[in-house]
């Protein structure tokens, strides 16, 4: 069985600092009904568009890296970084989604290669052991001015010259492309109403990355279904140090 570490700030409060997954203690209630079918949801409304994010996003990784995953959700990416040999820790403040990650790294067969926490990733101390972290739809979650807090955050997880590979929606020219927003606000507004994320428009994170003292290296669009609008979109990112 893959382990799984519990630590004090496993409870994910709200109240000063975000959560992991949630800027509310409600998120693992939220997202804990979810996390047998969240992969499948994820799926279906992006055509896999999301899960190709995820490929290219493990795939970006340097062989024999120490990844660490923020919000890792049901896990399938983690599982596929653990197959492909490297170094994983998933943090994730829903318990019923580190279950789910770790009957998929059983049935893989990788359970020995991941490292399962269930904490706030914010409330943790930094340790700058990781050459890679990857949010993949993580930072969605936050509203845009909680986004330099949760960035500094990340960023002190990693290793000088580290990586920070992110998947989230793409803002299209100017951010008004008004079906773009339905297809954001649609669950943004369902999750939201149960507490599980903030309401904001779509972010424009290489601004934000930037802002953060991050260099974007790379940029990739998914389209929907394979043929669609590219409205997901992975990013490789390098933290600048003085």
């Amino acid at each position: 069985v893959a382990v799984v570490v519990q630590t004090l700030e496993s409870t994910c409060p709200g109240a000063d600092l975000v959560g992991m997954r949630s800027p509310s203690a409600s998120a693992p209630s939220t997202y804990g009904p979810l996390a047998t079918i969240y992969a499948t949801l994820a799926h279906l409304y992006s055509g896999g568009a999301i899960q190709a994010c995820q490929r290219w996003a493990v795939q970006s990784v340097p062989a024999g890296a120490r990844v660490l995953f923020a919000g890792s959700g049901p896990g399938t990416d983690v599982v596929q970084a653990a197959q492909a040999g490297l170094r994983v820790t998933a943090v994730d403040c829903c318990p019923a989604m580190l279950e789910a990650t770790s009957r998929r790294a059983h049935r893989a067969g990788v359970e020995q290669r991941v490292e399962l926490v269930n904490a706030d990733l914010l409330r943790r101390t930094p340790s700058a052991d990781y050459d890679v972290v990857i949010a993949q739809f993580f930072l969605n979650v936050f509203a845009a001015k909680r986004l330099p807090q949760v960035l500094g955050a990340l960023a002190g997880f990693l290793r000088p010259g580290g990586r920070l590979v992110v998947g989230d929606f793409a803002p299209m020219p100017g951010g008004r492309h008004p079906l773009q927003r339905i297809y954001h606000d649609l669950p943004m507004h369902g999750l939201a109403r149960l507490g599980a994320n903030d309401v904001h428009n779509i972010h424009d994170l290489p601004a934000q990355l930037q802002a953060a003292g991050f260099t974007v290296r790379e940029r990739r669009r998914f389209r929907l279904f394979g043929v669609g609008p590219g409205w997901i979109e992975g990013l490789v990112a390098e933290r600048e140090y003085p």
